[in-house]
């Protein structure tokens, strides 16, 4: 009887512990206050050999108020960190309401292959 007993104190210690610590992973995110967009899906592509370069993105509202003129920010650099081609893309959608997603595409020709590809999301005249 004890052995069972051990078994089961330890199954339940086991799932105690595997709760506490998925809790804070199934929890919501934080959002900051001062933040309105949120990029949810991001993918690129590049072409080295005909320097075709194209972004598919989705933004999402997650303040409390409407966001005007949603978009991101698709700034290209070298591999010394010189930006060397940078855009900003705005969803076909003016104004998304909260909770409300924008999708946004980009298609360009560009002079040499990134070091690095920075995408920020961005509303209005400015980002976010």
């Amino acid at each position: 009887m004890s052995g069972r007993f051990g078994k089961r104190i330890l199954w339940l210690a086991a799932l105690v512990s595997l709760l506490a610590v998925t809790s804070p992973c199934l929890a919501d995110c934080a959002v900051d206050p001062g933040v309105s967009l949120a990029i949810t899906k991001l993918g690129w592509t590049l072409n080295p050999k005909t320097g075709s370069f194209e972004v598919e993105a989705e933004v999402l509202n997650v303040s409390e108020w409407d966001v005007v003129d949603p978009g991101i920010a698709v700034s290209l650099l070298d591999s010394t960190g010189h930006e060397f081609g940078s855009w900003v893309v705005r969803s076909s959608l003016k104004r998304i309401r909260p909770s409300e997603k924008g999708r946004l595409s980009l298609r360009v020709k560009i002079p040499s292959i990134p070091g690095t590809v920075r995408v920020l999301p961005y509303q209005g005249s400015a980002g976010t």
